[in-house]
């Protein structure tokens, strides 16, 4: 896209002033409320958690500004509950708006960098981010930790070093994703059941911290006052971030259990970051500026589509009750002892809730049933609760990760989660599971061709594998398309070409990544528009302008209505050699989320004996080659299992 057409032009507006792991330590506090819901119609209880207050809120705001007051950097700050509600946004006279996307550092502006975007859509971004990335009782991190597992070497910097393992998964929670909230003038509910849209996807920029209240993940606090919207390029130095500083002034009182810190988790033997700074290193609390309603300069502002100023401070939504939209399923249906989180739509009536995707059969020739979509998805919970967790504390915990089926047009057909899952992983996991359905159809390179700004990328691969690798049966997982999308091929080598799916590494960022990006750069745009008010129409109901695969239920909704995702835990489903559908899973490591996804149609495969199982190893990706190097279809970890010393686990199948 033409790097004019992303600048926005901004029409300054009035500011208006003003469970879980049932097992912890925290059960006893815990007050139980019955309630009804929907996979089937049955009763049962879920179990009322912490959140954070309109008082609690209030507070979070005024030290944030108190602090920034104090260092005469004038801030836009704001705050959600755990499922990406926004519950304030607060702007002080003079902060920077709009604001700059880092440009890129090789000269080369392409994608997102450079454009000016909205301090508030900035702010929004890192709030969700901090509460999206986190949990109650496994991990916590923060806008910079994202950042360091988001960019094309990990740890970044490191020469020959593969991507960070969740490369791409800033391009999640998307405005435009079919799947996620958005909040509707006159309707409460929108308030507050989630998960809702992030204005800029997953956020890398420090400045994005998680709010903790006795003991459990409430929420996250965003702040925007100073330099580009970037990301830490050099974890190994301390860049005094006075975004981060002041989001951490304003979590005081709020912070996580130091056990679940970022800062004590490793991946891959690499040690992972929870900030740089201390909010006291930045501002002291005694020299800070003390603040009253009457004092505290700017004013509460209205964000469209995500916040009304008029409605004030909002108190955020307890996790795991109905306000939330997600709940304990009490069904049976799926495991009636340990029962995985649904989602709901609705007031629920009388105590009834509805789930909004319950399991149900696909569409289009040798679908799947609805028996088939539950046996997927108990096989697959089996394997969470028995799976080791990689980014989760203490060591030996159960991993906690999200579950999504869809059929062969991308419809929804079934998501559960894990309980205490991380917030993203519930649109990563369809993401996945979609991505590697619209890729493994013959029509792939047709799709791609459709559209302009895809197209290249279609040209780009035949020429890479000299073969028409989307417009012949070749079965892609999410790990395989991965690894066609990063900027070096293999990934992490220096001085190697681009995947055809990628840009070059000479100029790639997180805010420029190839084919992942231009899907959806129109889209982001016009939701960025309409929050800076220089557009009355707002992000389309769902991503890209991909078309519809003919005879599609939910046309004109195309197969990738969340956008493409590019990291592991996806697959295509097949069935007599016929492609059906695509299961994703996500929310743990990236080789947990491989594991969950492939084992968990393998396993329902082995017991149903319908046919219903992966691609024919004949026609996967990895039997494809450029330069003698071939993609990788699945990795799962080395002896996995909580119960049992197996190893080699996907092997052979």
């Amino acid at each position: 896209m033409n790097k004019s057409s992303l600048l926005l032009s901004f029409k300054k507006e009035e500011s208006f002033f003003f469970k879980p792991l049932r097992g912890a330590f925290f059960f006893e506090k815990k007050k139980q409320k019955t309630f009804i819901c929907l996979f089937g119609l049955v009763l049962g209880q879920a179990h009322a958690s912490e959140a954070l207050s309109a008082s609690d809120v209030q507070g979070i705001v005024t030290r944030v500004v108190e602090a920034a007051a104090t260092m005469k950097k004038p801030a836009t700050v704001a705050v959600t509950d755990r499922v990406g509600s926004v519950l304030a946004v607060w702007q002080m006279p003079g902060a920077p708006d709009p604001v700059s996307i880092m440009n890129n550092p090789d000269g080369h502006q392409a994608g997102l960098n450079g454009a000016a975007v909205p301090a508030s859509a900035v702010a929004i971004s890192k709030a969700i981010t901090a509460a999206y990335l986190s949990s109650s009782y496994g991990n916590a991190f923060t806008t910079r930790t994202a950042s360091q597992i988001i960019q094309d070497h990990f740890d970044p910097g490191t020469a020959n070093a593969a991507s960070g393992p969740l490369y791409g998964v800033q391009f999640s929670q998307l405005p435009c994703a079919d799947l996620m909230t958005r909040v509707v003038p006159g309707d409460a509910l929108s308030i507050t059941q989630g998960p809702h849209r992030s204005p800029l996807g997953l956020a890398g920029d420090p400045g994005g911290i998680p709010l903790y209240k006795g003991g459990q993940l409430v929420g996250g606090v965003g702040v925007k006052a100073s330099g580009a919207y970037g990301l830490d390029a050099n974890i190994h130095v301390n860049d005094h971030s006075i975004d981060e500083g002041l989001a951490l002034a304003g979590a005081e009182g709020f912070s996580p259990p130091a056990g679940i810190l970022a800062s004590t988790i490793t991946v891959g033997g690499l040690l992972l970051k929870y900030t740089d700074v201390a909010a006291a290193a930045l501002v002291s609390p005694r020299s800070r500026r003390v603040l009253t309603a009457a004092t505290m300069p700017g004013g509460l502002k209205t964000v469209p589509g995500y916040y009304a100023a008029s409605n004030g401070f909002i108190a955020g939504s307890a996790y795991e009750t109905p306000a939330s939209g997600l709940v304990p399923d009490t069904s049976g249906l799926i495991d009636a002892a340990n029962p995985p989180d649904v989602l709901i739509t609705g007031s629920c009536p009388g105590g009834a809730c509805q789930t909004r995707y319950p399991a149900i059969a696909g569409a289009g020739p040798e679908a799947l049933s609805q028996a088939e979509v539950l046996a997927i998805l108990r096989a697959g919970y089996t394997l969470i609760l028995n799976t080791r967790a990689q980014i989760r504390n203490p060591p030996g915990s159960a991993a906690a990760i999200s579950i999504s089926i869809v059929d062969a047009y991308g419809r929804i057909l079934g998501i559960i989660s894990k309980s205490d899952a991380p917030i993203f992983g519930i649109d990563v996991s369809l993401q996945k599971a979609r991505s590697a359905v619209l890729l493994s159809t013959a029509s792939a390179g047709a799709t791609l061709d459709s559209v302009s700004a895809s197209a290249k990328y279609v040209t780009a691969a035949t020429n890479f594998f000299h073969a028409p690798v989307f417009s012949q049966d070749h079965a892609w997982s999410a790990r395989a398309i991965g690894n066609v999308a990063r900027d070096t091929y293999p990934d992490g080598i220096s001085g190697t070409p681009n995947g055809p799916l990628g840009v070059s590494a000479t100029y790639s960022t997180p805010f420029d990544d190839g084919l992942q990006l231009d899907l959806v750069t129109a889209d982001l745009v016009a939701g960025l528009a309409y929050i800076a008010g220089a557009t009355a129409t707002d992000a389309p109901d769902y991503c890209t302008s991909l078309p519809a695969p003919g005879g599609s239920p939910v046309a004109p909704k195309p197969v990738l209505a969340d956008g493409l995702q590019i990291f592991p835990g996806g697959f295509p489903i097949f069935r007599n050699g016929v492609l059906i559908g695509g299961v994703g899973a996500s929310g743990d490591g990236v080789d947990q989320d491989d594991l969950i996804a492939f084992l968990s149609l393998y396993n329902a495969g082995v017991t149903l004996k319908t046919g219903v199982g992966h691609a024919p190893a004949s026609i996967r990706a990895n039997l494809l080659s450029s330069g003698g190097v071939a993609p990788v279809y699945v990795s799962c970890p080395f002896a996995p299992f909580l119960n049992n010393s197996e190893n080699n686990v996907c092997s052979g199948k």
